[in-house]
């Protein structure tokens, strides 16, 4: 009796090594494929199967000598995907943009505070110009000293949904935090890493915020309102 008892666990837990085995590899034959395509075919599904499978995943990656942060870029991207509907359907006044202190000018002025990194618009990078363009149509901006910064000021001022900026660790990490909140999250990555004077690719950005038109068409209201 107990034979055929461990004999059916057996059997049991080979197949699901087996069924496990198989899913990772054909999860991280999609991850590839959207990577180099930028194609996301069923991407709540797929999302799942990846952070359940993802350290799996990554060890099939580092055995066949791939860059298993390919993995990382592919969840930011599927979520994004998975977000950017809900961000977009929400007004500017419910959303928080965080924006990463490297961003900065190595000259940078600003001082650190509770509410982040404080810009005086000094001219001396693109953040203040960003940050007074964002707020003027309503975005909460922060600029961000480190990651336990987010977390205290999603608690604080709790948004409905949050545009993240940062190297491809901290997006994905932000990402997850947010997720646990249960809050939609869209995050870009920056052209540069590194700790001071990284580089962002501010169309595609401003694209995300939806801010390039509605700014221009605040402007324009704002002008003809002064004459």
């Amino acid at each position: 009796m107990f034979d055929s008892f461990y004999l059916v666990i057996g059997r049991i837990i080979v197949y699901f090594f087996l069924i496990t085995v198989v899913t990772t590899v054909f999860i991280a034959i999609f991850v590839i494929y959207s990577f180099r395509t930028g194609t996301f075919p069923f991407p709540n599904v797929v999302l799942s199967g990846i952070l359940v499978l993802e350290g799996s995943i990554k060890a099939l990656f580092r055995l066949f000598k791939v860059d298993d942060s390919i993995v990382d870029n592919v969840v930011i991207r599927l979520r994004n995907k998975v977000s950017l509907k809900r961000f977009e359907s929400l007004p500017f006044e419910k959303k928080a943009i965080f924006l990463p202190q490297c961003l900065r000018s190595v000259d940078c002025p600003a001082k650190l505070s509770p509410e982040g990194i404080q810009c005086i618009n000094c001219g001396r990078c693109n953040i203040g110009g960003a940050k007074k363009k964002l707020e003027s149509i309503g975005y909460m901006v922060f600029v961000v000293p480190g990651s336990s910064f987010i977390k205290r000021m999603m608690l604080k001022y709790k948004p409905e949904a949050i545009l993240g900026v940062g190297c491809i660790s901290e997006v994905k990490d932000g990402q997850d935090l947010c997720h646990r909140f249960g809050v939609p999250a869209v995050g870009i990555q920056l052209d540069t890493d590194g700790c001071i004077s990284t580089a962002l690719d501010w169309d595609v950005f401003y694209n995300t915020a939806k801010a390039y038109h509605t700014a221009a068409k605040a402007d324009k209201i704002a002008s003809e309102s002064s004459h």
